[in-house]
């Protein structure tokens, strides 16, 4: 399973840049035929947030009713505590979501994609392949 960073949805939805859009249209359509494509509730959450935030939620609700099918994780404690521990160890809480979106995509996936070049920070504390695209 590839899980895909909510950066990917975002450039996929939004035409920020044709070559960023055309390349999330790619990946996820090619992981969705696969059936690798994955999410988490993190991931949907944000999504609806940034959706939100841009005010183009009402629009793109087919596309939010689309991705929230296909949710396929539970967030629990214990992973939170887990990227809480290491955002401690490695200061680096301020991007709490990334860390717990690593240990979701550690439990379920072998890959994670983002746009997200922060996530440098975290290759080397996982041995799931991310990605930066």
């Amino acid at each position: 399973m590839i899980y895909f960073d909510t950066n990917v949805l975002v450039y996929m939805t939004i035409n920020q840049s044709k070559s960023k859009q055309a390349l999330s249209h790619s990946l996820i359509r090619e992981a969705i035929k696969k059936k690798e494509f994955f999410i988490s509730p993190l991931i949907l959450s944000e999504y609806i947030f940034t959706l939100s935030k841009l005010k183009i939620l009402a629009q793109q609700s087919d596309k939010v009713e689309l991705l929230s099918r296909m949710v396929v994780s539970t967030m629990d404690r214990k992973r939170i505590m887990e990227a809480y521990s290491l955002c401690k160890e490695i200061d680096f809480c301020k991007n709490i979501n990334d860390v717990i979106h690593m240990k979701i995509a550690e439990e379920y996936c072998t890959k994670l994609v983002t746009f997200d070049s922060d996530f440098k920070k975290l290759q080397k504390y996982t041995e799931i392949e991310i990605e930066i695209l």
